[in-house]
């Protein structure tokens, strides 16, 4: 996409963002407000396509820089483990970090794992009746089989009580 589709302040926000700026940063840089980036990304396919490409280029560069100082990191992690005068706390996060990064990953082991050939799945036909079927039908109200029972109306156990005196706290069961 050519950055000529872009407007003026639109270049400046993707500008901004590819020189390390947050989104409220790039806004004030370019003199709109957020929601007005969040607008363009939404509605102008040349901006979503230049911001994306903006912030994959600030990862990578981000990615760059951390690979470059990963043999620094080790060296500082090393000197900590063979320090007598570290805290042991110091030393044992030191290691876990170390074996976390050093052991290969469940995901990388997969990927070196030899993949048996899958058959091919069959296609699912999905009746357009079954999707959202709770939302298309409307829920029926719970109707009592008989009419309830009042506490000072007659027991229906044929006590000649009153159903509060009678049957009201005992189990269900035992009431009918």
């Amino acid at each position: 996409m050519p950055d000529s589709a872009l407007a003026a302040p639109q270049l400046q926000v993707v500008d901004a963002l590819l020189n390390g700026a947050n989104l409220n940063a790039a806004a004030d840089q370019a003199g709109v407000h957020r929601n007005t980036i969040a607008y363009w990304r939404h509605t102008s396919p040349a901006f979503e396509a230049a911001f994306r490409d903006a912030q994959n280029d600030r990862a990578d560069m981000l990615r760059e820089g951390a690979v470059a100082r990963a043999e620094l990191a080790f060296q500082a992690l090393e000197q900590i483990l063979q320090d007598a005068k570290s805290s042991t706390s110091a030393r044992l996060r030191a290691a876990i970090f170390i074996l976390n990064h050093a052991l290969p990953s469940p995901a990388k082991e997969r990927r070196t794992t030899p993949t048996l050939p899958k058959s091919t799945p069959e296609p699912v036909t999905q009746n357009p009746d079954f999707v959202h079927k709770n939302a298309q039908t409307p829920q029926q109200p719970y109707r009592r089989p008989d009419p309830k029972t009042g506490r000072n109306d007659r027991c229906p156990c044929n006590s000649g009580k009153k159903f509060k005196q009678c049957c009201l706290n005992k189990p269900q069961t035992a009431a009918a």
